[in-house]
């Protein structure tokens, strides 16, 4: 099972998504929260923390851990781990894996190809 902490990062009502680059191994053109694997023998602290930084720039306080869901897809056995940054701060630069961000509501995903790790997060 494949470990993954997300960033659930929300500004005025909105929530911070990242499309995954069209050359990336997996999950090509996905919109998807920030977040990441965790590193063999990382906490998903470590890594939400870790993550955030290399994708957004931000640096962040990981704060609450809000869900978990476990999620086959058609490539792999997920475990999602979904935190609520305490406090993010610094101004936003995407790392090359990302093509764009957008702030959305949830009322803004229909119609968006989205990663698993959001549509689970909605359900």
């Amino acid at each position: 099972m494949i470990e993954i902490a997300k960033a659930i990062i929300t500004k005025n009502g909105k929530y911070l998504l990242l499309k995954r680059s069209p050359i990336a191994p997996h999950y090509p053109n996905k919109w998807d929260f920030p977040g990441g694997k965790l590193d063999s023998g990382e906490t998903p602290v470590e890594a939400i923390i870790r993550e955030v930084k290399e994708e957004t720039s931000f640096d962040i306080e990981s704060g609450k851990q809000i869900n978990d869901i476990v999620y086959k897809d058609e490539l792999f056995d997920l475990h999602f781990y979904y935190f609520k940054p305490a406090v993010v701060f610094g101004e936003l630069k995407l790392s090359k894996a990302h093509t764009e961000f957008k702030w959305l509501s949830v009322e803004e995903l229909d119609g968006l190809d989205l990663h698993s790790s959001v549509t689970e997060f909605f359900k």
